[in-house]
């Protein structure tokens, strides 16, 4: 069974729930995705899925991916690739030049894991960064947007990993929520709360847990 897809933010918006309550969500639309390779225990080592995504045009696509794309008999100009593991009995269940669609399998979808790039802020400060008070706002202090003293200064520089001014964002980040709901005919995924990453980045959803079927197509009808 997949149990990661990738999928592009497409931003946020509210929504309500059973109860009448209004809940902020974050709306994801799945992408299909091809395999491209089946990885062996007896060949690589481990079982794995290789899968490529997102068209683009077949001049942006290096020869090396080039290859891999004609062996596997895909004639989409596919961008991106990546694998994840899966258990050795499940690859029978997967074939080279399979088209994953995602609207076959989110059905029952419910906790799930969004993994993404967060967005870059570029260098900031202590107090911005690490959401640290600061320094005195009384006594004429001339900059209370400092953070405490940090001890030795005779490196002139920031180390790595102390809680100083750097730079901001741009990191990998995972946040794990719930399915609010899923639009077949949209192909349209909303995640209660949000997700990391601009609108029209990519991101990529791992399943945690799933719900009963009944219980999601109720959600689904009403």
């Amino acid at each position: 069974m997949l149990k990661i897809l990738p999928a592009k933010k497409i931003g946020m918006t509210s929504a309500f729930d059973g109860a009448g309550t209004t809940v902020p969500v974050t709306l994801l639309r799945p992408l299909q995705t091809v395999v491209t390779e089946i990885k062996r225990p007896e060949r690589h080592g481990y079982a794995a899925i290789q899968v490529a995504y997102g068209e683009t045009l077949p001049k942006r696509i290096n020869k090396p991916h080039a290859g891999i794309l004609r062996k596997a008999g895909v004639d989409d100009a596919l961008a991106y690739f990546f694998e994840f593991r899966v258990d050795e009995a499940e690859l029978a269940d997967y074939s080279i030049g399979q088209v994953l669609d995602p609207t076959k399998l989110i059905s029952g979808w419910d906790q799930i894991k969004v993994t993404g790039t967060s967005k870059g802020k570029g260098f900031a400060g202590a107090m911005k960064r690490h959401h640290f008070k600061g320094q005195m706002r009384t006594h004429g202090e001339p900059d209370n947007r400092r953070s405490m003293s940090n001890g030795a200064t005779d490196a002139a520089r920031v180390f790595r990993g102390s809680r100083r001014a750097g730079r901001m964002g741009n990191e990998t980040v995972s946040v794990r929520g719930t399915v609010f709901e899923y639009d077949h005919g949209l192909n349209l995924l909303a995640v209660a709360g949000g997700v990391p990453g601009p609108n029209g980045a990519t991101v990529f959803i791992t399943l945690l847990s799933t719900r009963a079927l009944e219980e999601f197509d109720v959600e689904q009808e009403s």
